[in-house]
């Protein structure tokens, strides 16, 4: 019987030592360590944002268009996929227009947001109605807001 309590011990003295060795130094300390004062951070320039909210919504609106002409070109499509990514687009418009500064070079934009709109909605009735040459034409219709919009959106950003 001595001979299976002394390993036993053993063992277990090795277990202990290992604990202690591995949380040792977290039991020793004051705790952890204290967080870091958060600083005040300068808010950015009003205009330094406006150019990315611009280049982001023109991304995530062309993104969109994308989707829906892609959708709607589908074996299979889903209407409604199509009408949640042309709901999104529409707050994706909005976004868009209202970050174009209004000036002059920024007035198409918002005929360009209501033309791609409306496009997208005559191709979402053409995929209803199973119209195989209005998805095509509905396709290239989206497909010409979105490059009208690439040109005319980068014109109103500084520096253009």
């Amino acid at each position: 019987m001595r001979l299976n309590t002394i390993p036993s011990a053993a063992a277990a003295a090795v277990c202990g030592s290992l604990a202690l060795l591995i949380a040792g130094p977290a039991l020793a300390s004051d705790g952890p360590p204290a967080a870091p004062e958060p600083t005040a951070v300068a808010p950015a320039p009003p205009d330094a944002a406006g150019p990315l909210d611009t280049v982001g919504s023109l991304g995530e609106t062309l993104m969109l268009g994308s989707r829906i002409g892609t959708g709607a070109r589908a074996k299979t499509p889903d209407a409604a996929e199509l009408q949640e990514l042309q709901r999104r687009l529409r707050a994706a418009s909005g976004r868009l227009q209202r970050s174009v500064k209004t000036t002059d070079r920024a007035a198409e934009v918002p005929a360009q947001l209501k033309k791609l709109d409306d496009d997208a909605t005559a191709l979402r009735k053409a995929v209803g109605a199973e119209d195989a040459a209005g998805v095509t034409a509905g396709v290239a219709a989206v497909l010409a807001d979105q490059r009208a919009l690439l040109v005319s959106v980068p014109k109103v950003l500084p520096g253009a």
